[in-house]
């Protein structure tokens, strides 16, 4: 087929009939297309898990009272949830709740398609003593009767890739080499239904194994940061299982929160305490010396002199002792700050920097980076690690360490510089004080050291009291706003959410198949859709209606019905051709392809005009596939091939036909050169010949969509005419018309509409059979499918 006639068509226009058509002849499948879409809507919501969600609502507050009473804040104080949502999120947490609910051991039901988890509805229980061979964690361990009546059951698992069968008695315990477990029922029936109906087994869990399962499906939500309140959810196929689960980690959170509270305050405050039990010994036992050294030394208060020397070393070695305590204090800071970018860690430093000479520039430091350190944890709630903005703030953070670090430094140097002198001036009041008698100097040194004891003894009474009344005012104020309740409904899949979804998706694959049938419809329906494709210059001679009843081979249908429809087409072709040329004898016929029912169209052309009294002759120049004396039951032993080959003359070819004035000439043999013979100049003869015997010559050409024989007729005839099929002829094939017309300069081609259904309520007629044309017919060898989804 040549690319006229194979060349794809698009419709880029819109046209309501051919959209009423095509919508006609797909609705069943689009019909088809919107119920597949419900099915497998159904089919998804019927094997698919639904999907719970539980969440429980808290609030997060702190209440210091203290800090009110004597302006000092606890160490345990927090203005940010970031830490507490963080250890919401945690496996370490999650670990705490997931113990609490006691799920060391899982049960499952395996039906033909899906596998649940039992959580709570199992129609059995497996109690376990213990598990002495931990390989067993996370095996499945399935459970079938022996018999259908007795409680005898058969333990069938994998281990160390060898298959153990263990046979068991319900509610018995059993001791082996694995394990030590029970396994019970609460409702015997029910528990022989469930295992006849599906497969039963269990597993032994691990915390890993847990934590792994459940903890993705966690999800931690501040809901406001003002209120400091957190949504805790927890999504499962379970209900029971998402609502026990989101109580169990707020349950969690609060227990850990109070235990981990109260083990800092026990801590700090025994710390003191037993600091405080050891310089009350010191104190008491400095005063028994001095008791006792003046006693036997009869000794009473040291001279003037004495005291005032005495005096200036004290104060020199109380400012030596309180650089070394601030000396202490930086190296704690330093060793503190070193690599550590804890918050909490951090912020506990701020009370060792109280009442110190440095307080003010180093505290502000400290503060400075506890702020970025909040930053930071406030930023990572919406960006990982990775972002740029985490590791910018990052580099603020070892900056601001850094410039600490070297502050710190600076400090240590000007106290060692200060020390260096106290220690200088006190070796000096030293070496005068050693001149005083020894009694004077060892009563000196006593009352120094009860002078010591009683002053550490005082600061660390007063440490206590702050404390004390700071963790009595300081209190946790946790609240359950909302607790997590058993979910009713599933959150997931929505069904009604799916079943529109999935019609809408039907619709939709079902508007682009009409779409896709539409823009490629490649048919010719009507006369009116004929004329808006032909050039303009191109006649259009009417229609030919449909002929139901099957034929085999074209018919010469006029001579039988007269006065049928078809008939009354032939005649009103017949009138319009004599508009066209009252005085042409030569009619040439043709179409694009095989099976437009051109044979058809000259047989009773030829047959119409035939009656009117003119002689007539069709012949059948179809030299490749001949069917004209198919249609006039003839034989086709000698023709067109015979003459042209001077076999035989014209007139020992010619046939009779039922209508007197018509003859035809048979296309004959096959021939092996068909068109040599038609470009011979021996046909211009034959044709020469025929128009001294004959009123109309009526020549059946070949499909000049196929083969180039017919266009030498064609562009000869007094009246070409070209055949296209309702509802069988492509769009495209007005390609060839045009062809026709501009490159073989066929002027003033004439149409004719074959195969034209009739609407309801009339007779209807035409015919209905194949050409069979030069290649294989269009539907040869489709499928059923193929032919349903045909344009």
């Amino acid at each position: 087929m040549n690319n006229n006639t194979s060349r794809i068509f698009i419709n880029k226009d819109f046209d309501p009939d051919i959209f009423k058509t095509v919508l006609r002849r797909t609705w069943s499948v689009l019909l088809i297309f919107v119920l597949f879409s419900l099915a497998t809507a159904f089919i998804y919501l019927r094997y698919t898990k639904s999907v719970y969600q539980s969440e429980m609502l808290i609030q997060i507050t702190k209440e210091d009272t203290g800090k009110e009473v004597i302006d000092f804040e606890n160490i345990n104080s927090n203005d940010n949830i970031s830490a507490e949502i963080e250890l919401l999120r945690s496996q370490f947490l999650f670990d705490k709740a997931i113990n609490s609910l006691n799920m060391h051991v899982s049960h499952y039901s395996k039906g033909n398609i899906l596998t649940e988890e039992k959580y709570l509805q199992s129609t059995f229980n497996v109690t376990v003593y213990a598990l002495f061979d931990s390989s067993l964690c996370n095996i499945p361990i399935y459970l079938s009767k022996m018999n259908e009546d007795d409680r005898m059951l058969t333990l069938k698992f994998n281990h160390l890739d060898k298959e153990c069968n263990i046979t068991i008695e319900l509610e018995e315990r059993v001791k082996n080499d694995y394990f030590d477990i029970q396994i019970k029922t609460a409702n015997f029936s029910s528990f022989q239904q469930d295992i006849s109906e599906n497969e039963l087994y269990f597993i032994f869990n691990t915390p890993e194994s847990l934590s792994e399962k459940y903890l993705p499906n966690l999800t931690i939500t501040p809901i406001d940061l003002n209120a400091k309140t957190i949504e805790i959810a927890y999504q499962s196929n379970n209900a029971a299982l998402s609502r026990d689960i989101a109580n169990a980690v707020g349950t969690a959170f609060f227990a850990y929160d109070n235990e981990n509270q109260r083990e800092s305050s026990e801590k700090i405050l025994a710390f003191i305490s037993n600091q405080l039990d050891s310089l009350n010994t010191e104190v008491t036992a400095s005063r028994d010396s001095i008791t006792r050294f003046q006693r036997l030394q009869n000794m009473l208060d040291p001279e003037s002199y004495t005291t005032a020397l005495n005096s200036n070393i004290t104060k020199l070695q109380d400012a030596l002792f309180e650089l070394e305590d601030e000396k202490y204090t930086l190296t704690l800071i330093q060793e503190k700050l070193n690599g550590n970018t804890n918050r909490l860690e951090i912020y506990k430093l701020l009370p060792a920097l109280y009442n110190k000479s440095f307080e003010e520039i180093l505290g502000s430091q400290i503060e400075s980076l506890l702020n970025k350190l909040e930053q930071k944890e406030d930023l990572l709630f919406n960006v990982t690690e990775k972002s740029t903005s985490i590791t910018s703030l990052n580099d603020r953070i070892d900056r601001e360490m850094r410039t600490i670090s070297k502050t710190i430094e600076t400090i240590a140097e000007r106290i060692e510089s200060k020390r260096k002198v106290l220690v200088e001036q006190i070796a000096a009041y030293e070496k005068e004080y050693f001149a005083l008698p020894e009694k004077k100097i060892e009563l000196a040194r006593l009352k120094k050291l009860e002078s010591l004891n009683e002053k550490y003894y005082t600061l660390l009474t007063e440490k206590k009291v702050l404390y004390s009344i700071s963790n009595a005012g300081y209190t946790s104020n946790n609240k359950v706003l909302r607790k997590a309740g058993l979910p009713a409904n599933p959150i997931s899949p929505n069904h009604s959410k799916m079943y529109i979804a999935f019609l809408f998706l039907g619709f939709l694959i079902g508007a682009f198949y009409l779409f896709y049938k539409y823009v490629s419809y490649n048919e010719i329906n009507n006369l009116d859709d004929l004329k808006k494709i032909l050039p303009e210059n191109t006649n259009v001679l009417g229609s030919v209606p449909l002929y139901k009843k099957a034929m085999k081979h074209s018919q010469l249908l006029i001579a039988e019905a007269p006065k049928s429809m078809i008939a009354e087409a032939m005649r009103n072709i017949r009138s319009n051709l004599t508009f066209i040329d009252p005085n042409a004898q030569l009619i040439a016929i043709s179409s694009s392809v095989s099976g437009e029912g051109k044979t058809f169209v000259a047989l009773n052309l030829a047959g119409i005009i035939a009656a009117s009294g003119k002689k007539t002759v069709i012949i059948d120049l179809d030299l490749r596939k001949p069917k004209i004396h198919l249609g006039a039951n003839v034989d086709n032993l000698k023709g067109v091939s015979n003459i042209l080959c001077d076999t035989y003359t014209v007139k020992e070819c010619i046939k009779k036909t039922p209508i007197p004035e018509l003859d035809i000439i048979t296309a004959g043999p096959i021939p092996p050169n068909p068109s040599e013979l038609i470009l011979s100049p021996k046909f211009d003869t034959f044709l020469e010949t025929l128009k001294t015997e004959y009123d109309i010559i009526i020549i059946d050409n070949p499909p000049v969509g196929l083969v180039s024989d017919g266009l030498k007729t064609l562009s000869k005839a007094d009246i070409p005419i070209y055949i296209f099929k309702a509802n069988y002829s492509g769009r495209q094939f007005i390609e060839k018309v045009k062809e026709l017309e501009k490159i073989q300069k066929i002027k003033h081609l004439n149409v004719i509409l074959n195969g034209l259904k009739v609407s309801k309520g009339r007779s209807e007629y035409g015919y209905g059979y194949g050409y069979g044309g030069y290649y294989e017919e269009e539907n040869e060898g489709k499928s059923i499918l193929q032919r349903l989804f045909k344009k």
